[in-house]
């Protein structure tokens, strides 16, 4: 990961998720952060469309949620705070374990611990550029402009095969075949692929009326860069 892409955290505090005192230090400490109760975790955890590198869990769990957690989270790491059984904790399945009382410094050195961990564990990122926009495919990451960008799958995958051929004008069927596949896209109404574009367009589009990354070629299709 980039200096430019802090590391994700997902702050987990059943009680009162909104007013955790560590969100604001965790943010100056240089984490993109959200704030979460146990459930939400779970949901954030299992959408392939968000990438999170940390969960920190402010108060003890129980065996059951504990497991939960570790079930959605796969790889990405859990710190469990304040633990009054650290050993029960860790079996259940937490990575680390801070009991109280901890220091902020502390804190922020066990969390980048687990998190460049983790980042050395993972194969290397391979990240696509045109212009403003940035990919990082493994990550399932968009930025535009430096602004993170929100996309849904096929709009992903779309966006990555023009990214991977650029300059090259694409038919809006041959696009059906190699986004959408070759079993599905000779099915489709080719106007699929207008309305897909439409969509990336307004992401990442300045003025989407007035397209400058992603044109249109009259008679023949479209073109990224």
């Amino acid at each position: 990961m980039s200096q430019q892409q802090p590391a994700r955290l997902l702050l987990v505090d059943p009680s009162s998720p909104a007013d955790t005192s560590l969100a604001p230090s965790l943010e100056e400490g240089g984490f993109e952060l959200t704030c979460c109760t146990e459930a939400e975790a779970v949901v954030a955890l299992q959408d392939p469309d968000v990438w999170i590198d940390l969960v920190v869990v402010c108060s003890d769990l129980n065996d059951d949620q504990l497991q939960a957690l570790r079930g959605a989270a796969g790889s990405v790491p859990l710190l469990l705070l304040g633990s009054r059984d650290p050993e029960r904790a860790l079996n259940a399945g937490a990575d680390d374990v801070l009991r109280q009382p901890f220091g902020l410094a502390e804190l922020l050195a066990r969390c980048r611990a687990l998190v460049r961990r983790r980042q050395l564990a993972m194969p290397c990122r391979t990240v696509l550029r045109c212009g403003p926009i940035e990919m990082v495919v493994e990550e399932h990451e968009v930025r535009c402009g430096g602004e993170r960008i929100r996309l849904s799958p096929r709009e992903f995958r779309l966006l990555r095969f023009l990214l991977e051929h650029q300059r090259r004008i694409w038919p809006r069927e041959e696009l059906l075949v190699q986004v959408w596949g070759e079993l599905e896209g000779p099915s489709l109404d080719p106007k699929t692929v207008d309305v897909h574009i439409h969509w990336l367009r307004l992401k990442l589009e300045n003025d989407p009326s007035n397209p400058r990354l992603i044109s249109t070629v009259r008679g023949r299709g479209y073109r990224l860069g």
